[in-house]
């Protein structure tokens, strides 16, 4: 149990913690030593910053329609989940608007503990999980609703390593000095005693999920891996609709158009799709249940494309200038 603690009473518990290091050093000279050894390089460990660990790319589509990247990051601040059963753990940073000399976006660093992150590496379903809480706590924490479907960059990092240690580490958070004292008293050894002393200095996790429901499809794994599916939100990507992309030549046998004619199945109105276009790919999205991202072989005229969707067929028909 944390107990909250006033100035005079933290230089209280202080004193008698060095009261019983004096002690330890005296009447346990090895253990003073291997407890001084152990807690410093604890303490290394724990004061390290954050580190870039992977980078994902997806859309805000409300209230404003934007890109977002979000940085996954481990940090050792970031505890691990207590037990099988309980929520994972996350901290995030603040949410920014970046505007660089070709792009502009908005970005926010995510970070978990290392173990948690080392878990999403040797399983594709984990990090696919550990992807989606990041972007619900983002969706929660800042009123954005984010696009199901996401992709990796290239880069572990979106920005500057400076940029993404200041948003996490100056995040605003409460973070109360405390000291576990529960066991302080009883019949304990002096080493135990002093690890109940324990100051509370570091920033409490911003978002802790819990998510329950039906395990991962994996039970010779243990711990996150079988507790981590949630019944709260499915991040299942959607699926790619079936598609046809053909030309139309002029007069004179020259290819003038493309027109790219899309099946949406269970869509019933063009209001649930999703279009984007530019001069060299095609992105539709129908939430929560198709996506569609298409590279073109020629430059097109992206400001006289048009589209017109079929409601009895279910189709969408996109047709598009190529440039001369």
């Amino acid at each position: 149990m944390a107990i909250k603690l006033d100035q005079k009473d933290l230089l209280q518990h202080v004193n008698q913690f060095w009261s019983m290091l004096d002690e330890m050093s005296e009447s346990n000279p090895e253990a003073y030593r291997k407890f001084i050894r152990h807690n410093m390089e604890e303490g290394i460990e724990h004061c390290a910053p954050p580190c870039p660990h992977t980078c994902v790319r997806t859309k805000i589509m409300e209230p404003e329609e934007d890109i977002l990247y979000i940085n996954l990051c481990t940090w050792n601040r970031v505890p691990p989940p207590s037990s099988d059963l309980e929520p994972v753990p996350l901290r995030a940073g603040q949410l920014e608007k970046v505007t660089e000399e070709n792009e502009v976006y908005w970005l926010i660093s995510i970070a978990y503990n290392p173990n948690v992150l080392q878990q999403g590496e040797q399983d594709h379903a984990v990090m696919e999980q550990l992807i989606g809480f990041a972007m619900k706590c983002t969706e929660q924490h800042h009123g954005l609703h984010l696009s199901k479907s996401y992709s990796m960059t290239e880069v572990k990092l979106k920005g500057t390593s400076r940029r993404m240690k200041d948003s996490l580490m100056n995040s605003t958070l409460p973070t109360p000095t405390h000291l576990d004292i529960k066991s302080i008293g009883q019949q304990k050894s002096l080493d135990q005693q002093i690890r109940t002393l324990t100051l509370g200095d570091e920033p409490e996790p911003i978002c802790s999920l819990p998510f329950f429901g039906q395990q991962l499809e994996n039970p010779k794994k243990t711990g996150l891996i079988e507790v981590i599916s949630s019944t709260n939100f499915d991040m299942e990507l959607p699926q790619t609709p079936k598609y046809h992309l053909s030309t139309v030549k002029n007069k004179n046998n020259v290819e003038e158009k493309i027109v790219l004619s899309v099946e949406l199945p269970g869509v019933h109105s063009v209001s649930e799709c999703d279009l984007s276009i530019s001069q060299d790919d095609v992105l539709i999205e129908v939430q929560d249940k198709y996506f569609l991202h298409l590279d073109l072989s020629r430059k097109i005229n992206d400001e006289s494309a048009s589209a017109k969707f079929n409601k009895r067929t279910q189709v969408l028909l996109v047709t598009l200038s190529i440039q001369e």
